[in-house]
């Protein structure tokens, strides 16, 4: 099978595999589609965390289980997505529900391999079924749509309440749509590309700004009907997150989304302490994979603002360039696993 692997930062090579066994426990899968998030190309880059050279990328992915033993008979032949984690389940933090924290976390795509590939081997208890109708390009954002549900609600975004985000990648479009699906209203959002901010535009959101310092402040100053409860920062970049921090109101609260290993720089954090925030991390999916494939399904959820650039494995170097440069109107890149 054709497989692409990340051997060392910045060298990515598509290689051709013997299709792996499934473990006892475990499931095939002949994968679909798989987007391309921000940790993989920060893995890429060399700059991630939890991580293990060489090995498949990939964990936004859809495909159909071809080979699964036991119980797990009857999914052969369904159309699945899945969960990344695979957790101990016995440490403390599986204990008490939060295997994003594992003492011995192995994740797809990151420490062992993932859906870059024709076909990938899953434990089969992170599974989850798709309905029929719900296609299996669509279905590769089931894990995005179920982290912005999680972020959001983690944030206890409720009905009236004013939001803001910065970046508007394929997470914080997302999050633009599952904050107005608790009811919330997005009133302005933050991001440097232009063609991301019509993508934002194009979903509802009424105003947006660049990603310069100041420019998310100097709107909330102008519009001070805009001015934000909760922040929610989906970029990765402090300087976001310093943004963030002045322009949410007096005691709202900012969300910590996305995050950048390599990017550091001087705060003034004093604004948390005057202003009385809080700050809630928000990280994966949590349990909101059901109702995540519930909304794709039902057309709820607009996914087709976000994969704007299809790709097959052969032309991984494009797709990377033009996710890593965020060219050509770039979105979210894809690869189409079955072209």
């Amino acid at each position: 099978m054709k497989a692409l692997m990340f051997k060392a930062p910045l060298q990515a090579v598509l290689t051709e595999r013997d299709v792996p066994e499934p473990a006892p426990g475990e499931a095939l899968v002949h994968l679909a589609y798989n987007s391309i998030c921000g940790s993989d190309l920060s893995f890429y880059k060399g700059v991630w965390h939890g991580f293990t050279y060489p090995v498949v990328p990939g964990h936004e992915w859809s495909g159909t289980v071809v080979q699964a033993g036991g119980d797990a008979g009857e999914l052969v032949g369904r159309n699945v997505v899945g969960d990344l984690t695979v957790a101990c389940g016995s440490c403390r933090h599986c204990t008490v529900g939060k295997p994003t924290l594992c003492a011995d976390l192995q994740e797809l795509g990151f420490t062992r391999d993932g859906a870059c590939a024709e076909y990938m081997t899953i434990p089969t208890a992170n599974l989850h079924r798709l309905p029929e109708g719900l296609s299996l390009r669509e279905a590769c954002q089931v894990e995005p749509l179920a982290v912005a549900l999680n972020a959001v609600d983690r944030l206890a975004v409720t009905a009236g309440e004013k939001v803001a985000i910065t970046g508007a990648g394929g997470i914080g479009l997302l999050l633009a749509q599952a904050v107005r699906l608790r009811g919330g209203e997005v009133t302005v959002l933050a991001e440097p590309v232009p063609e991301r901010r019509q993508a934002a535009h194009a979903l509802g959101v009424p105003h947006t700004v660049g990603g310069d310092p100041g420019e998310l402040v100097g709107f909330v100053e102008k519009h001070p009907e805009a001015t934000p409860d909760v922040v929610l920062e989906a970029s990765g970049y402090p300087l976001a997150v310093q943004e963030a921090v002045e322009a949410v109101r007096s005691g709202g609260r900012v969300g910590l989304i996305g995050y950048r290993i390599e990017e550091a720089a001087a705060m003034a954090p004093h604004h948390i302490v005057v202003k009385v925030l809080s700050l809630q991390a928000s990280m994966g999916p949590g349990d909101r994979f059901g109702e995540a494939i519930e909304l794709l399904a039902a057309g709820t959820v607009d996914v087709d603002a976000l994969l704007s650039h299809e790709f097959g494995l052969a032309d991984h170097a494009r797709a990377l360039d033009v996710a890593l440069r965020r060219a050509d109107g770039n979105t979210r890149s894809y690869f189409n696993l079955r072209a």
